[in-house]
């Protein structure tokens, strides 16, 4: 038996998406469109009528081929026994009622496939395909109910009195972890972030999927609880994007602006955040989003490009419609050359004499260090301007990014 997907009926917004997966899966096994389209038809009547019956209901189809009768199976199942409708015989040729080992209920039914020279392993990876990955519906469905979620943990975090603390733990534990980092190919990459205050209003995040690696950084205005929330809201929110392979910019950062500005709404917050979204693959990076200068640091360290994001986009969250402001782009990488990140707390920080970090000594420093590994390039950065501030206080969240071409 081959299992080709499962998925849980609980959002009838989730319907439609599952009518054409079935609709394609069915076609792919008979190359019949009318079979695909009696099949997913009669699936879709099922799975509204399991989610109306409230019972907690999934749906799995399973494959066949070595039986003597091969056949598709469409499985039904939900926590409360329910009545199998009659209309339902006239579409399949065998339907069963079985109770699985977690005591729920299954309406199993099987279409036997005629012409079994279809069911080849291209195929049924194929078919196992459409299901693996979630619908664009899912994804946002799924991204508004994690926002909202995160609203809710406001309010409570609040009322407990602990808000602080907790949140500095939930944003310390959706940081990549160095291990994550260190197993993405062809680049060294770190990270590194310092809240000013117990909650931090900076963002970052590294993301490997399918040979292409991306990177956000972002700065909430302001501190606190706040703006920490809105931090986890825009990771959510690019992490979800990432999932959907949405690789184009503009519909990535307007998608995610939209989802951002509505939430701040909501919280009737004034809020709103820098945000850069870097896309790097075999050595191309895209660069897209208004941030701090992205620093492209060649080979040797001697040479380091300054690219001004100011015109690559708008705050996030200021405004609904973003999608005329943003651009992006595109830096070449070769071995030995890299890409420094980072947040307004370093190049603006003051020491005792009032004096400021500034980019000059910034970039000194990265390009004194250059011949060493990303993580050295990062602490000999930390180092030298915690020197520099000495016992000031620290007024801003200080994250930095070093990645290096290998």
């Amino acid at each position: 038996m081959i299992n080709l997907g499962k998925v849980q009926l609980n959002h009838q917004a989730y319907l439609h998406n599952i009518r054409q997966n079935v609709w394609r899966l069915v076609k792919l096994l008979t190359e019949d469109e009318i079979i695909a389209t009696r099949l997913s038809t009669i699936t879709s009547q099922m799975n509204r009528l399991l989610i109306d019956s409230g019972s907690n209901p999934a749906l799995s189809l399973q494959l066949d081929p070595q039986s003597h009768l091969p056949g598709l199976s469409i499985i039904f199942t939900t926590k409360n026994k329910i009545p199998i409708p009659d209309i339902i015989y006239h579409f399949f040729d065998q339907v069963k009622l079985l109770v699985a080992e977690n005591k729920h209920y299954q309406i199993k039914a099987d279409y036997f496939l005629k012409n079994t020279r279809l069911l080849t392993e291209p195929r049924i990876k194929e078919a196992q395909a459409l299901f693996a990955q979630k619908s664009r519906e899912q994804l946002m469905t799924e991204l508004e109910e994690k926002n909202q979620v995160l609203q809710e943990s406001l309010l409570n975090i609040k009322r407990m009195g602990a808000e602080l603390d907790v949140a500095k733990q939930i944003q310390s534990m959706v940081l990549p972890p160095p291990e994550e980092l260190a197993e993405i190919a062809n680049i060294d990459i770190v990270g590194y972030m310092q809240p000013a205050d117990e909650v931090g209003g900076d963002y970052y995040d590294v993301l490997d999927s399918d040979g292409v690696v991306t990177i956000g950084i972002g700065d909430v205005t302001g501190h606190g609880l706040e703006s920490g929330i809105l931090m986890l809201m825009t990771q959510t929110a690019v992490r979800t994007l990432q999932e959907m392979k949405e690789s184009d910019p503009v519909r990535f950062l307007d998608t995610l602006n939209r989802t951002i500005y509505h939430n701040v709404q909501r919280m009737n917050s004034e809020r709103n955040l820098t945000l850069a979204i870097l896309n790097y693959s075999e050595g191309m990076v895209s660069i897209s989003g208004q941030h701090e200068e992205t620093l492209v640091v060649r080979s040797g360290g001697e040479q380091i490009e300054r690219i001004d994001m100011m015109d690559l986009g708008l705050p996030i969250g200021i405004d609904d419609d973003i999608a005329d402001f943003i651009d992006q782009t595109t830096v070449e990488l070769h071995a030995g050359d890299g890409i420094v990140l980072y947040t307004d707390g370093i190049p603006e920080a003051f020491n005792l004499e009032k004096k400021q970090y500034g980019m000059e000594r910034f970039c000194e420093v990265i390009s004194q260090n250059w011949q060493g590994t990303a993580q050295e390039i990062q602490q000999a950065v930390i180092d030298d301007l915690r020197g520099f501030i000495g016992t000031q206080k620290v007024f801003d969240d200080i994250t930095l990014v070093v990645l290096k071409q290998q």
